[in-house]
């Protein structure tokens, strides 16, 4: 057993507080054990219920799903409810109508264009230390490190066969997310990774998950909160345009979120929203009369009864 000399323990204890900060090191019990995670709502009361209580200031948020799931539209909206926001639309997919229809406005949502995955971190660190409240970073596969990609150019160019190195991702996830994450505990920036989804290799037997997600453990790690979200059905009404020979025009989706991972909340948790392309995230309780309203809207526009 090993010889414990308290005094000095407790010595070194008030040290580091007294050097690094009151309340860096505490013991269990104290009032600086008492973890407050401030947090921002989502507007979306069953999504704000199963990750807790709302999304949490600080920390790193992965959405993620396979393909028209609703990931990118769920970002729009959550950008919609800051005062500022920094979109990163790597992927070079930004649609501004999109945007507005969640909520956003110029001068409230700011888009950087990254090239290389170096120049979305970069930007992204660079805006949570002053602050702003929420950044997305969309989508996680694109952001590919500029090497790679200069590599890639290089040998087209020569017309030449380039060799892709595997996990450049994974790289630049494990050198830079740890500065980003002890700025934003100290600035309060929500950073939201959209991602994507990709089949496991070699899975023959259909047991356990068959997917997995870009961008090696290292974000799976750092997040605090995954959500997987899918989409459970369209939604749709009788359709009216005579150009489209489809029975039903598809006005929006039942997106379905899950809890995947969750350090600020019991994980598991599942809900579904309806999400309407020209109208955003609405309740269950207007859904009906929202349907309603867009097929007059829609026999006035095509001039049917």
């Amino acid at each position: 057993m090993s010889k414990m000399n308290k005094e000095a323990i407790l010595k070194l204890s008030n040290e580091i507080n007294k050097k690094e900060g009151n309340g860096m090191l505490y013991s269990l019990g104290s009032k600086s054990a008492n973890l407050n995670i401030p947090r921002w709502s989502t507007n979306i009361a069953d999504l704000d219920s199963i990750i807790g209580g709302g999304m949490p200031e600080g920390r790193i948020i992965e959405i993620y799903g396979a393909e028209s799931a609703g990931k990118t539209s769920l970002a729009y909206h959550m950008c919609g409810l800051h005062e500022l926001c920094l979109d990163v639309p790597i992927e070079g997919t930004f649609d501004a109508d999109r945007a507005r229809v969640f909520g956003n406005r110029p001068k409230q949502m700011l888009i950087y264009r990254a090239d290389y995955g170096e120049d979305a971190f970069n930007k992204a660190i660079k805006y949570a230390q002053l602050g702003i409240p929420l950044i997305v970073i969309d989508s996680v596969p694109s952001m590919q490190p500029k090497e790679d990609v200069e590599k890639m150019l290089s040998a087209v160019n020569k017309d030449a066969e380039a060799e892709f190195r595997i996990g450049g991702i994974a790289r630049l996830m494990t050198k830079y997310l740890p500065a980003l994450e002890s700025v934003i505990e100290q600035t309060g920036t929500t950073v939201v990774f959209i991602n994507q989804i990709r089949d496991k290799m070699g899975m023959v037997m259909p047991f356990g998950d068959t997917t997995t997600t870009p961008g090696g453990h290292k974000l799976k790690h750092a997040c605090s909160i995954r959500i997987q979200v899918s989409r459970k059905q369209w939604i749709d009404i009788p359709n009216k345009n005579p150009f489209n020979t489809a029975a039903k025009e598809r006005i929006g989706i039942i997106m379905k979120c899950k809890v995947v991972k969750s350090k600020v909340s019991n994980p598991g948790g599942e809900c579904e929203i309806p999400m309407l392309f020209d109208r955003g995230f609405v309740p269950f309780s207007e859904l009906d009369d929202i349907r309603k309203e867009i097929m007059k809207e829609r026999r006035e526009k095509y001039k049917v009864k």
